[in-house]
């Protein structure tokens, strides 16, 4: 005799027989909300944008300022008007000046986001990206400044190498918390972040392990050895100019 089915298995049997493709059903809400913007190609995140652009300019409204003119400034903070050639003499400099900065910030966001968006399309909401960029930096700035003998690829291919181990290792905490106990991944995340915070405070504040040795009264780290930065392609070193990151985060979204 056959067993009772429950109503959707019965209705996905049926279009199995009709020779009909059966939907996949996702099984967590990160899963929905992946398969969900995925349908939608671009045109979801342009609308999320256009959207965040609309509220951030109500609320600059509220509070008596010009949106226009707020986002006139960002605009030129960003530097991106550097790339038209009617933008000339000065304010063409301190637009490459603000368009590097900006990509400096960016490298390490696209990074971060990266990681979000891998753990998303797996079906889960990893919240964590902060504190696993500030771990994976504590440890990248501690092999950058120590070892100052090593040869200087090496060097940043290990500093690198060691920042994505132990940004994955404060990832796998969630993971493993998950997977033994069934830890919600989201308040974990979040939790795990202001742990790496309050770690980076101990480790670089007073008197702490990795506090700089040369000026014992500033809560900073030793400086980064010249031959394990990334060497930069535009603008001055000293004034920290664009780097050869930008170019390793554009190939990991493009892989």
């Amino acid at each position: 005799m056959n067993e009772p089915r429950e109503p959707a298995e019965a209705e996905a049997g049926g279009q199995a027989l009709a020779g009909e493709p059966v939907a996949e059903v996702a099984a967590t809400p990160a899963a929905r909300m992946a398969a969900y913007i995925r349908g939608g190609g671009v045109v979801v995140p342009v609308l999320t944008a256009l959207l965040a652009f609309l509220l951030g300019g109500v609320a600059v409204l509220l509070v008596g300022k010009d949106p226009i003119s707020t986002y006139e400034a960002i605009w030129k903070g960003t530097g991106l008007q550097w790339v038209f050639p009617w933008t000339t003499g000065e304010d063409r400099d301190l637009a490459a000046l603000n368009l590097q900065q900006t990509l400096i910030i960016a490298t390490p966001l696209i990074l971060t986001g990266l990681a979000v968006a891998f753990a998303f399309r797996a079906g889960l909401f990893n919240i964590g990206g902060q504190g696993q960029y500030v771990v994976g930096s504590i440890v990248a700035v501690w092999v950058g400044s120590e070892f100052a003998g090593m040869p200087g690829f090496l060097h940043i291919v290990l500093a690198i190498l060691a920042a994505c181990l132990a940004g994955a290792f404060w990832a796998g905490i969630a993971g493993a918390l998950k997977a033994t106990v069934g830890a919600n991944e989201v308040v974990s995340t979040i939790m795990l972040n202001w742990t790496a915070i309050f770690i980076g405070l101990y480790l670089f504040g007073l008197g702490g392990p990795l506090q700089n040795d040369r000026e014992r009264s500033i809560p900073v780290s030793n400086d980064v050895v010249e031959d394990a930065r990334l060497p930069v392609f535009w603008g001055d070193p000293i004034l920290q100019g664009l780097h050869i990151g930008i170019f390793i985060a554009l190939v990991a979204v493009v892989l």
